[in-house]
């Protein structure tokens, strides 16, 4: 399979899961045309690549357990990118921006 394929497959199954429209792993792995040990493959390597996904029988839907969805094929956890007022204050000045372990971009601290 393709890398673009899997990668739109990944995207649809983020957001089946973001609705929490998934049912139970059967269910889910029909809507995605695979077998039950394919799609569990699948959200395992999901969750190895960090993406909270949790399974709630009273839901009996597969979600996020913390807020966040899938960005052109990686997850980031909402709030680990820079706001829109923390962009402005940056202003036309690239420099000020710092790479972090932790957010994608920060403000430097010697800024």
């Amino acid at each position: 399979m393709g890398i673009l394929r899997q990668i739109k497959r990944l995207q649809y199954i983020d957001y089946i899961i973001r609705r929490k429209a998934t049912g139970n792993l059967r269910t889910f792995a029909e809507k995605n045309r695979l077998s039950k040990r394919g799609l569990a493959a699948v959200l395992q390597e999901m969750r190895e690549m960090g993406f909270p996904v949790k399974y709630s029988r009273q839901l009996n839907s597969y979600y996020y357990e913390e807020d966040g969805e899938m960005v052109k094929c990686l997850f980031i956890k909402h709030g680990e990118i820079l706001t829109r007022g923390e962009t402005r204050s940056i202003g036309s000045h690239p420099e000020n921006l710092c790479f972090s372990k932790v957010e994608i971009f920060e403000i430097c601290e010697n800024s």
